[in-house]
Protein backbone atom coordinates (compact mmCIF):
# COMPACT_ATOMS: atom_id res chain seq x y z
CA UNK A 1 0.00 0.00 0.00
CA UNK A 2 2.69 2.47 0.68
CA UNK A 3 4.18 1.63 -2.47
CA UNK A 4 1.57 2.05 -4.34
CA UNK A 5 0.91 5.42 -2.55
CA UNK A 6 4.87 6.64 -3.37
CA UNK A 7 3.73 5.67 -7.18
CA UNK A 8 1.19 7.82 -7.45
CA UNK A 9 2.36 10.41 -5.86
CA UNK A 10 5.47 10.16 -8.25
CA UNK A 11 3.50 10.27 -11.16
CA UNK A 12 1.87 13.45 -10.02
CA UNK A 13 4.69 15.16 -9.95
CA UNK A 14 6.11 13.38 -13.18
CA UNK A 15 2.73 14.67 -15.16
CA UNK A 16 3.70 18.36 -13.48
CA UNK A 17 6.80 18.36 -14.73
CA UNK A 18 5.94 17.39 -18.38
CA UNK A 19 2.86 19.59 -18.17
CA UNK A 20 5.51 22.95 -18.31
CA UNK A 21 7.42 20.88 -20.94
CA UNK A 22 5.47 21.88 -24.68
CA UNK A 23 6.02 20.32 -28.17
CA UNK A 24 6.42 23.52 -30.77
CA UNK A 25 5.15 22.50 -34.03
CA UNK A 26 7.37 24.30 -36.65
CA UNK A 27 6.67 24.58 -40.22
CA UNK A 28 10.45 24.37 -41.49
CA UNK A 29 11.73 26.30 -44.50
CA UNK A 30 14.57 28.07 -46.05
CA UNK A 31 13.66 32.17 -45.59
CA UNK A 32 15.87 35.21 -46.09
CA UNK A 33 14.68 38.85 -43.89
CA UNK A 34 16.03 41.30 -43.28
CA UNK A 35 19.38 42.25 -43.99
CA UNK A 36 19.94 38.43 -44.25
CA UNK A 37 22.71 37.53 -46.56
CA UNK A 38 21.09 34.93 -48.32
CA UNK A 39 18.74 32.07 -46.55
CA UNK A 40 18.52 30.32 -44.02
CA UNK A 41 16.77 27.11 -42.19
CA UNK A 42 13.79 28.39 -40.35
CA UNK A 43 11.82 27.02 -37.73
CA UNK A 44 7.84 29.05 -38.12
CA UNK A 45 6.06 28.21 -35.48
CA UNK A 46 2.84 26.70 -36.11
CA UNK A 47 0.83 26.06 -32.93
CA UNK A 48 0.85 29.20 -31.47
CA UNK A 49 -1.90 28.09 -28.95
CA UNK A 50 0.55 26.72 -26.63
CA UNK A 51 1.79 30.49 -25.34
CA UNK A 52 -1.20 30.24 -23.15
CA UNK A 53 0.11 33.86 -21.57
CA UNK A 54 2.54 32.10 -18.93
CA UNK A 55 5.98 31.50 -19.14
CA UNK A 56 6.64 27.98 -21.14
CA UNK A 57 9.11 25.53 -21.26
CA UNK A 58 9.59 24.23 -24.91
CA UNK A 59 10.28 20.05 -24.55
CA UNK A 60 11.39 19.80 -27.88
CA UNK A 61 9.85 21.04 -32.14
CA UNK A 62 8.37 18.90 -34.31
CA UNK A 63 7.74 18.87 -38.59
CA UNK A 64 8.81 17.52 -41.61
CA UNK A 65 12.28 19.08 -41.80
CA UNK A 66 13.78 19.67 -45.33
CA UNK A 67 15.94 16.86 -46.69
CA UNK A 68 18.99 16.56 -45.40
CA UNK A 69 18.40 18.98 -42.54
CA UNK A 70 17.51 18.61 -38.46
CA UNK A 71 16.92 21.11 -36.08
CA UNK A 72 20.71 21.51 -35.65
CA UNK A 73 20.49 23.19 -38.88
CA UNK A 74 17.61 26.26 -37.64
CA UNK A 75 19.23 29.14 -37.26
CA UNK A 76 16.16 31.11 -37.71
CA UNK A 77 13.47 31.25 -35.45
CA UNK A 78 10.11 32.84 -36.09
CA UNK A 79 7.30 33.28 -34.13
CA UNK A 80 3.83 35.84 -34.16
CA UNK A 81 1.71 34.98 -31.73
CA UNK A 82 -1.07 37.03 -29.38
CA UNK A 83 -1.02 34.73 -27.10
CA UNK A 84 2.78 35.05 -26.13
CA UNK A 85 3.40 37.06 -22.88
CA UNK A 86 6.73 35.83 -21.66
CA UNK A 87 10.36 34.41 -24.05
CA UNK A 88 10.04 30.75 -23.97
CA UNK A 89 12.74 29.01 -21.99
CA UNK A 90 14.83 25.82 -23.18
CA UNK A 91 14.70 27.37 -26.91
CA UNK A 92 18.40 26.74 -26.97
CA UNK A 93 18.18 23.14 -26.42
CA UNK A 94 15.96 22.74 -28.99
CA UNK A 95 17.87 24.70 -31.49
CA UNK A 96 21.40 24.83 -30.58
CA UNK A 97 22.60 27.26 -33.34
CA UNK A 98 20.15 30.09 -33.41
CA UNK A 99 21.36 33.21 -34.87
CA UNK A 100 17.96 35.13 -35.39
CA UNK A 101 15.22 35.45 -33.69
CA UNK A 102 11.79 37.25 -34.98
CA UNK A 103 8.93 37.88 -32.49
CA UNK A 104 6.13 39.57 -34.25
CA UNK A 105 2.89 40.91 -33.13
CA UNK A 106 3.21 39.16 -29.55
CA UNK A 107 2.07 40.38 -25.99
CA UNK A 108 5.48 40.32 -24.62
CA UNK A 109 6.07 43.69 -22.40
CA UNK A 110 9.44 43.13 -21.62
CA UNK A 111 12.55 40.79 -22.70
CA UNK A 112 15.66 41.11 -20.64
CA UNK A 113 19.05 39.50 -20.96
CA UNK A 114 18.38 36.44 -19.20
CA UNK A 115 15.91 35.50 -21.54
CA UNK A 116 18.83 36.29 -24.51
CA UNK A 117 22.00 35.12 -22.46
CA UNK A 118 21.52 31.76 -24.10
CA UNK A 119 21.76 32.77 -27.60
CA UNK A 120 25.50 34.19 -27.71
CA UNK A 121 25.82 33.62 -31.44
CA UNK A 122 22.69 36.19 -31.96
CA UNK A 123 22.75 38.27 -34.96
CA UNK A 124 19.84 39.46 -35.87
CA UNK A 125 17.00 40.17 -33.38
CA UNK A 126 13.83 41.77 -34.41
CA UNK A 127 10.76 42.84 -31.92
CA UNK A 128 7.73 43.82 -34.40
CA UNK A 129 4.54 45.41 -33.35
CA UNK A 130 4.90 44.12 -29.89
CA UNK A 131 3.75 46.20 -26.84
CA UNK A 132 7.64 46.67 -25.32
CA UNK A 133 8.09 50.17 -24.06
CA UNK A 134 11.61 50.00 -22.55
CA UNK A 135 15.43 48.70 -23.80
CA UNK A 136 17.44 48.07 -20.92
CA UNK A 137 20.64 48.58 -20.57
CA UNK A 138 22.00 45.48 -20.32
CA UNK A 139 19.94 43.59 -22.60
CA UNK A 140 22.16 42.53 -25.12
CA UNK A 141 25.39 42.09 -22.65
CA UNK A 142 25.31 38.42 -23.91
CA UNK A 143 25.09 39.37 -27.66
CA UNK A 144 28.52 40.67 -28.54
CA UNK A 145 27.51 39.51 -32.10
CA UNK A 146 24.46 41.49 -32.85
CA UNK A 147 24.05 42.96 -36.35
CA UNK A 148 20.53 44.20 -36.65
CA UNK A 149 17.92 45.06 -34.32
CA UNK A 150 14.32 45.61 -35.33
CA UNK A 151 12.22 47.45 -33.06
CA UNK A 152 9.44 49.19 -35.48
CA UNK A 153 6.04 49.13 -34.09
CA UNK A 154 6.36 49.16 -30.56
CA UNK A 155 5.70 51.66 -27.58
CA UNK A 156 8.90 52.31 -27.16
CA UNK A 157 9.13 55.61 -25.10
CA UNK A 158 13.08 54.56 -23.26
CA UNK A 159 15.89 53.26 -24.06
CA UNK A 160 18.73 52.98 -21.68
CA UNK A 161 21.66 55.48 -22.60
CA UNK A 162 24.46 52.58 -22.72
CA UNK A 163 21.75 49.79 -24.18
CA UNK A 164 23.76 49.48 -27.90
CA UNK A 165 26.93 50.95 -27.37
CA UNK A 166 29.43 48.10 -26.82
CA UNK A 167 27.77 46.72 -30.13
CA UNK A 168 31.28 46.69 -32.22
CA UNK A 169 29.07 44.83 -35.16
CA UNK A 170 25.90 45.97 -35.10
CA UNK A 171 25.19 47.98 -38.95
CA UNK A 172 21.46 48.20 -38.93
CA UNK A 173 18.79 49.01 -36.72
CA UNK A 174 15.00 49.90 -37.64
CA UNK A 175 13.37 52.20 -34.60
CA UNK A 176 9.92 53.12 -37.09
CA UNK A 177 6.82 53.38 -35.72
CA UNK A 178 7.49 53.59 -31.47
CA UNK A 179 6.86 56.68 -29.06
CA UNK A 180 10.94 57.73 -29.40
CA UNK A 181 11.42 59.99 -32.50
CA UNK A 182 15.09 60.20 -33.61
CA UNK A 183 16.29 62.23 -36.97
CA UNK A 184 16.19 59.05 -38.90
CA UNK A 185 14.21 56.12 -38.29
CA UNK A 186 16.67 53.29 -39.10
CA UNK A 187 19.76 52.78 -40.23
CA UNK A 188 21.53 50.44 -42.84
CA UNK A 189 24.96 51.10 -42.58
CA UNK A 190 27.84 51.28 -39.77
CA UNK A 191 28.09 55.12 -39.93
CA UNK A 192 24.49 55.60 -39.44
CA UNK A 193 23.95 52.79 -36.64
CA UNK A 194 27.02 55.02 -34.94
CA UNK A 195 24.70 58.29 -35.28
CA UNK A 196 21.62 56.80 -33.64
CA UNK A 197 23.91 55.03 -30.50
CA UNK A 198 24.86 58.95 -30.52
CA UNK A 199 21.46 60.24 -30.34
CA UNK A 200 20.53 58.01 -27.47
CA UNK A 201 23.67 58.20 -25.72
CA UNK A 202 22.48 61.84 -25.04
CA UNK A 203 19.30 60.89 -24.03
CA UNK A 204 17.24 61.49 -27.47
CA UNK A 205 15.12 58.17 -26.01
CA UNK A 206 14.28 58.96 -21.99
CA UNK A 207 11.53 58.89 -19.83
CA UNK A 208 11.62 59.79 -16.72
CA UNK A 209 9.18 57.23 -15.79
CA UNK A 210 12.17 54.76 -15.68
CA UNK A 211 15.29 54.02 -14.10
CA UNK A 212 18.21 52.19 -15.25
CA UNK A 213 18.03 48.97 -12.80
CA UNK A 214 21.23 47.96 -13.10
CA UNK A 215 25.00 49.12 -12.58
CA UNK A 216 26.45 50.13 -15.72
CA UNK A 217 28.01 46.10 -17.28
CA UNK A 218 30.34 47.68 -19.35
CA UNK A 219 32.09 50.12 -17.40
CA UNK A 220 35.85 49.66 -16.29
Amino acid sequence: MKFFSLAILFCFFLNFSIGNSLTMRCYYSMQSWYETNGEEYQCMVINDEIFDGNRVTIKKAEGNHESGKTDDDVKFFYISSVNLKYFPRNLENVFKNLELIFLFKSSLIEITSVDLKPFPKLKHFQLAANPIEVIREDLFIHNPELEVFVLFGNKISHIDPKALSHLNNLRAVYFFDNVCEFSNHGAETRSGVLEIVKQIEQGQCQNPKYTTTTENPFSP
